[in-house]
Order: C-alpha cells, then sequence, then structure tokens
C-alpha cells in the first residue's frame, strides 16, 4: 500500500485511487498531501508550441508536469494531490481522483464540507466561490493537517467564477 492512498473495496470500490506519475516543474519540491495542478496554463510560455499534448512521452508535455496550486478562485484544471514526495526537478505520483490524504487548512473545515484548492493545500469552499476538487471525510481543527478526502481533480471552473 503506497502512503496516504486508501483503498476501498466493496460498493466503494470505483473510490480507488487514479494515480499518475508527473514532474514537478524545475525549483518545485513537493510533500505527501500537497495540492498540485497541471501545468496548462503555462503552456503558451514555458513550453515549445502546443504539439507536445500529442507526444504524451515528452516530458514537457504539460500533462506531465505539475505545479503546486495556487489560491486563484475559480481556476479551472486538473489538480492532483501528491502521493509521493519529490525533490525539485524529480518524478513524484500523485492522485488525481478517489480517496486520499490530502493537506487541508482553515479553522472552518469539517467533514463533508467541500474543499477547493488554495496555495497547495485543500481549503474550505466560501460560498461556491472557487471549483471544488474535493469533500472532506474528516474533520479539521486548524491546518494544514493531513486529512481523508473524497477528491476529483477534474475542475471546469465554478458557479461563483
Amino acid at each position: 500500500m503506497i502512503p496516504g492512498i486508501l483503498t476501498p473495496s466493496g460498493n466503494l470500490g470505483a473510490c480507488t485511487p487514479q494515480q499518475v506519475i508527473v514532474q514537478p516543474i524545475a525549483g518545485v519540491a513537493v510533500t505527501v498531501g500537497d495540492i498540485v495542478m497541471f501545468d496548462l496554463a503555462g503552456n503558451n510560455s514555458t513550453y515549445t508550441d502546443v504539439a507536445t499534448y500529442d507526444d504524451a512521452d515528452n516530458k514537457k508535455n504539460p500533462f506531465n508536469v505539475v505545479v503546486l496550486a495556487t489560491a486563484a478562485l475559480g481556476e479551472g484544471g486538473i489538480y492532483g494531490v501528491v502521493t509521493e514526495a519529490a525533490a525539485a526537478g524529480q518524478r513524484c505520483k500523485i492522485c488525481i481522483a478517489g480517496m486520499v490524504t490530502a493537506k487541508i487548512t482553515g479553522t472552518a473545515t469539517i467533514a463533508a464540507t467541500v474543499l477547493t484548492p488554495g496555495a497547495g493545500v485543500l481549503v474550505p469552499a466560501a460560498t461556491l466561490v472557487g471549483t471544488g476538487v474535493a469533500l472532506a471525510l474528516e474533520a479539521n481543527s486548524s491546518g494544514p493537517n493531513l486529512r481523508r478526502v473524497l477528491f476529483n481533480g477534474w475542475s471546469f471552473g465554478s458557479q461563483g467564477a
């Protein structure tokens, strides 16, 4: 079993974590539980051209590179939870959907709260502004703490944006 990954069975078998191997963008180290996002926005400036989308094995393909999530509200994209720490420039594993242990901050976080990406952590969604990517499964009194969440990193905006 991989640390931070909860493998459900029975009716929750569909919540089995979906993991991928990625590389944090240069200069960024990640730890278990960090919230990252695929660097799709950087494609226009960081990468050579959009042809890298078609080459899944290219290390510069934006689907192979992640950055720490930002606190930008309503930001669409594909988010993940780091399940294997990595030094800057090294490859790591992230979970893009499923039950996983993630970093949560905020004193208002309680079980069954919708969470949105903050700066490398999940925070309680404020009046549906920001893209909801997780549902808290454990209470959190302050943060950041590692807590179990039901995570779905595919996000394309929010009701508040």
